[in-house]
């Protein structure tokens, strides 16, 4: 009776699947808690977007503010060369919004930066 009791208790061990694996829904091959295209990031967590995107923040914010959050937005690969200048958050002037995305920057205000604007 034991002996049937340990092989049907063996049995039923083997039978058992392990538990899935949770998806952390980021980015694949990006870190773990990375954010994926069109998710919050940035704000008081400092959440981070994952490989290939960029924190976008909405003209003029630049995270100023230390819970200012933006949104996760893929880094364009090729952009016009169309000159309507743009002052990025990291205080350069950039050819147009797009090479500032391309370049993972957020825009500070239209037009070429000025010591005034990057304040």
């Amino acid at each position: 009776m034991r002996l049937a009791l340990l092989c049907s208790s063996l049995f039923l061990l083997a039978a058992c699947q392990p538990a899935p694996v949770p998806d952390n829904n980021g980015p694949v091959g990006a870190p773990e808690g990375a954010r994926a295209e069109g998710e919050m990031c940035g704000g008081i967590a400092g959440l981070t977007c994952g490989g290939g995107l960029y924190c976008a923040y909405q003209a003029g914010d630049c995270r100023r503010v230390a819970d200012s959050a933006g949104t996760c937005a893929p880094r364009p690969e090729m952009c016009t060369q169309q000159y309507d200048p743009v002052c990025g958050c990291d205080g350069k002037t950039y050819g147009n919004a797009c090479t500032a995305a391309s370049a993972g920057v957020s825009i500070a205000s239209k037009g070429e930066c000025s010591e005034s604007r990057t304040r």
